[in-house]
């Protein structure tokens, strides 16, 4: 069941931001369904939800944004990474955030295939996978038996893919990115909450997946945005951004109108707001000013202090912090949205 952490600033935790505004839409269409699969990619998506590609482990990621039968809004994230081998998951209550919990679970290396080869990652008391023996792509399962975060939630690939970088591929600092992701898809399921199953509503719900590999920019904050549109399509945005020796260097991949583009970032710029993690000792800012070059501006705020995953003692820390967002887009179009906000701190990885 959903029990209730309350931190240091629990009682600050932003009331005017209207956090159970946002409008969670799935997208009804084909994750191949907007021509970006067919620019020359050095991979093929489908293969990747495979052990035949060459991109097999590394890391399979959601975060489902639900309106629940209760009326109130979720954030459910859920996580398993090949290396170090992990499996782990939040829930949020966006509508009352004193209510979180999260779990990391570290696991000996095991494969995230079915016998078939088709990714079908599978624990005692947590699973995440496809539904197909032999459709990696279509459909997916996450679930999750871990007391205090029991869950289960299918979702079904009906999003154009974002390619980031432009082709599912781009260089930070020494490592080499690939990356694909699915940004509104359709689900349906359930979560526990103080001992009642609380239905997913599949027309108010979506799931972002991400399918990365290859490496990851050092010491990064990756941001998941969805920025509304009075037309019911929203715009999906995909933005890292990471420290290298000379300078701060970043990229957003926004799809918008059914094209993909790939912005430079212009900067990105914190406050003074703060949490300081008791349990890894890390810090994370909370607010975020970020300037894009095609004239998109955005403020960026996290609902609540701490929305940090860990392991037991504190070990692989991550901040995975579900955001609100204000701004102008292509500077001029005023936009709102929300989204998550991604934080690996310095040595997040170090065991």
């Amino acid at each position: 069941m959903l029990q209730t952490l309350r931190g240091s600033t629990a009682a600050l935790l932003l009331p005017l931001l209207a956090v159970n505004a946002a409008s969670f839409r799935s997208e009804e269409g084909s994750i191949l369904s907007n021509g970006s699969y067919q620019l020359p990619t050095s991979f093929d998506i489908a293969s990747t939800q495979t052990n035949r590609e060459g991109a097999d482990g590394a890391s399979f990621w959601s975060s489902s944004f639900i309106l629940g039968s209760n009326n109130h809004s979720y954030l459910v994230l859920s996580h398993v990474l090949a290396d170090p081998s992990l499996y782990r998951a939040s829930i949020l209550d966006i509508t009352d955030p004193s209510l979180y919990t999260q779990f990391e679970t570290l696991s000996k290396p095991t494969s995230f295939y079915s016998d078939t080869g088709v990714f079908n990652a599978s624990f005692p008391d947590y699973g995440f996978g496809s539904t197909s023996p032999s459709d990696g792509l279509s459909e997916m399962r996450t679930w999750s038996a871990v007391p205090g975060a029991e869950f289960d939630l299918t979702f079904e690939s009906t999003s154009p893919v974002l390619l980031n970088g432009g082709l599912g591929v781009f260089k930070a600092g020494n490592s080499t990115v690939y990356e694909w992701s699915m940004p509104a898809g359709k689900t349906r399921g359930w979560l526990n909450v103080n001992g009642t199953k609380v239905i997913v509503d599949t027309a108010q719900s979506l799931t972002w997946y991400d399918r990365q590999w290859g490496g990851a920019p050092p010491n990064w904050s990756w941001f998941e945005l969805h920025l509304e549109n009075v037309n019911g399509t929203d715009i999906p945005l995909s933005i890292w951004v990471w420290d290298e020796e000379h300078g701060q260097r970043g990229v957003a991949t926004v799809r918008d109108g059914g094209v993909q583009n790939v912005i430079p970032v212009a900067s990105l710029e914190t406050s003074g707001r703060t949490f300081s993690s008791k349990a890894s000792g890390a810090t994370y800012p909370l607010d975020w000013s970020l300037h894009l070059a095609d004239g998109t501006e955005l403020s960026i705020s996290s609902v609540r202090d701490d929305q940090e995953l860990y392991a037991p003692g504190g070990k692989l820390p991550t901040y995975e912090g579900y955001v609100t967002v204000a701004g102008v887009y292509k500077g001029s179009q005023k936009v709102e949205g929300y989204g998550l906000i991604e934080i690996s701190p310095p040595d997040a990885f170090a065991m």
